[in-house]
């Protein structure tokens, strides 16, 4: 059991605490000569996930500047150990007393489970430790096919849910808002739902969905390592998540059998594709996009430690990139495990 690393062929180790000197990934597994530039590749999705990006998030200030320190010469992979650090310069420890445990948080659970905790903001059960996912994400969608697309958003805050989304988004059309919901009149309403929680010092849960185009058919196993029990687990493994659905789930086990199995029947490429699949089918990729939905409660810091921190209302927004790279490193895994899969005849 290697409790801080995630992932089969290619792995992704995690470090650091949240108020300690700086947080890390080790990135193994990974093949050389993969061209890579921290400013395109890297920093930018680090960028989006850093605090202080709005007044709807903490106000905590990082750079999130990242330090590739070892695996990769002269601009591409060596075939070693990719290691990256980014060194935490905004702390502020005296805002936490090491003897008040918030309810829902690791706070008490961590205590009972070590005997010791780092109280500062959470140590390494601080929402922080999912900068070292988005390195190891970023990493995974170089991997990946170049039309490859992997992008989330906000779906719902509070009772506010997006309805107007349209079939086709980037990752610039889902970060023109702070919120990344796409739905601009409901971005507008979670704006002063987060504000006001900011002023009360409440926090609020929401939705974050998943699409992941151009990924071809054929990736995941039928049994033990399902494409989608591999991503459910990588999600449920991000704090504050409560659940995972393949599309909308709740309707989808109200519907009826004869509506929703509608597969195109006949022959060809099409044939046996079940549109209502979400992307996959009997644990693996039929080639259409992939669609999930993760659940995440209100953040557990709330009362008079949220209106005296720096804490965010709602996790939901900034954890869009780290569920965008969790899926990436489970999709990069089962792309470099194809080669496994069939045995090809020279």
């Amino acid at each position: 059991m290697r409790p801080n690393t995630f992932g089969h062929l290619l792995s992704l180790t995690t470090f650091g605490e949240s108020h300690g000197p700086a947080m890390g990934a080790v990135i193994d597994g990974f093949p050389a000569g993969v061209s890579v530039d921290v400013a395109r590749d890297l920093q930018p999705h680090l960028d989006r996930r850093r605090p202080g990006q709005s007044s709807l998030t903490t106000s905590r200030s990082e750079g999130d500047e990242a330090n590739i320190l070892s695996g990769v010469f002269e601009g591409k992979t060596i075939g070693s150990p990719i290691a990256v650090l980014v060194w935490n310069k905004n702390a502020r420890s005296e805002d936490y007393d090491p003897n008040y445990y918030r309810a829902g948080h690791a706070d008490r659970t961590w205590e009972e489970k070590y005997g010791h905790r780092d109280y500062r903001g959470g140590g390494r059960a601080s929402g922080r430790e999912t900068l070292c996912r988005v390195i190891g994400g970023s990493f995974a969608r170089l991997l990946l096919p170049k039309e490859a697309s992997i992008v989330a958003f906000t779906r719902q805050i509070g009772e506010h849910e997006a309805r107007e989304v349209p079939d086709s988004l980037t990752i610039a059309d889902v970060d023109r808002h702070p919120t990344r919901c796409p739905d601009p009149a409901v971005a507008r309403e979670i704006t002063a739902v987060l504000k006001n929680c900011k002023k009360e010092g409440d926090s609020r849960g929401g939705v974050i969905e998943l699409w992941v185009d151009n990924i071809p058919a054929g990736l995941g196993n039928p049994v033990f390592a399902k494409m989608k029990n591999r991503l459910a687990s990588a999600f449920m493994s991000v704090g504050a998540v409560v659940g995972v659905g393949l599309g909308d789930a709740p309707a989808a086990s109200e519907a009826r059998g004869q509506k929703f199995h509608t597969g195109i029947a006949g022959s060809g490429d099409d044939a046996g594709i079940s549109p209502a699949s979400q992307g996959i089918q009997g644990g693996i990729t039929n080639g259409r996009r992939i669609c999930l939905r993760v659940y995440f409660k209100p953040a557990s810091t709330v009362g008079s430690m949220a209106k005296k921190g720096r804490h965010d209302p709602c996790i939901v927004p900034r954890a869009v990139p780290v569920i965008e790279a969790m899926a990436a490193l489970v999709l990069a895994d089962h792309w470099l495990a194809r080669r496994l899969d069939r045995h090809i005849e020279s």
